[in-house]
């Protein structure tokens, strides 16, 4: 009995890991979601690389050394303007914003592929079910059932999350936070991202925010979609954040991240990007 009972454990355990270790068969759309949080960063840095890389000698000249810094909050999502404890520009990003990113590409690739309100969906439940200063909910289980399977989640997580960090940039880029001594030389420090800088970055966003934003929005998405990309992602970005809105005027009191007070009103902050986007559509552009 007791080899038995060894046998069949062996071979569930063979089958188990045999599931783990075999992702051959397995689709992008279910992979990339659970990317680790270093390469989630990876890739913001990259992306700001790109956003700076394409501005105007002048802009870059005076932006010199803008990075990304990362906040290590798991509850909070947000993306805002700063400078660190040496005078650099930095764009900070929570690392609950970029799983929060991965989130929304995801819904809006099953959207796009049967045709549903995913996006809306997950908005919603973050809503009801979010604990206020717990780490952010993924989808529940089974969510993401459904006949057509999400195809798109590289390009639109791409495309969401080059609108977050271009509209930031945008801000830098138009004197909207002037940092006092720019050096091209990265600190050995700048990785972390201290509790005073944290501070000091909460005073300047009530200086910063949420002034300009149609112009600054306006101008992210002409940057974020340089390249032959689609302007999606930034449309599901702003479909989640419209959503999570109304559903706080119906339920007062629940959660309300750091970057709805600093960019507050999704709904016409998107339906005039999708005004804009007729506006270039009809010009051929």
């Amino acid at each position: 009995m007791r080899s038995t009972r060894v046998s069949i454990f062996l071979v569930g355990l063979a089958v188990l890991l045999g599931a783990l270790t075999d992702t051959r068969g397995a689709r992008a759309d279910e992979i990339a979601p659970g990317l680790e949080g270093a390469d989630l960063r990876a890739r913001a840095q990259a992306e700001l690389k790109r956003l700076v890389s394409a501005l105007r000698d002048e802009d870059r000249r005076r932006l010199v050394g803008v990075y990304a810094a990362f906040d290590a909050s798991a509850a909070d999502p947000f993306a805002q303007v700063a400078c660190d404890d040496d005078g650099d520009y930095v764009v900070v990003v929570s690392d609950a914003m970029l799983r929060l990113l991965t989130h929304v590409a995801r819904a809006a690739s099953y959207d796009e592929a049967d045709g549903s309100r995913k996006v809306e969906e997950y908005a919603a439940f973050v809503a009801r079910a979010q604990p206020l200063g717990r780490r952010l909910l993924p989808p529940p289980p089974g969510f993401h059932v459904a006949e057509g399977r999400g195809a798109t989640y590289a390009e639109r997580f791409a495309e969401a999350l080059g609108f977050v960090l271009a509209h930031e940039l945008a801000r830098l880029r138009a004197g909207d936070l002037a940092c006092p001594r720019p050096t091209e030389t990265k600190e050995r420090g700048d990785d972390d991202w201290t509790s005073a800088e944290q501070r000091g970055a909460a005073a300047i966003a009530a200086r910063v925010y949420p002034r300009h934003q149609d112009v600054r929005d306006a101008e992210a998405v002409d940057r974020a979609t340089e390249g032959g990309r689609s302007s999606r992602g930034a449309l599901a970005v702003l479909r989640f954040f419209a959503e999570l809105e109304a559903e706080r005027a119906r339920r007062p009191g629940g959660f309300s991240p750091t970057y709805l007070a600093h960019h507050p009103s999704a709904s016409a902050r998107s339906a005039r990007l999708r005004r804009a986007l007729e506006v270039r559509e009809r010009a051929g552009e």
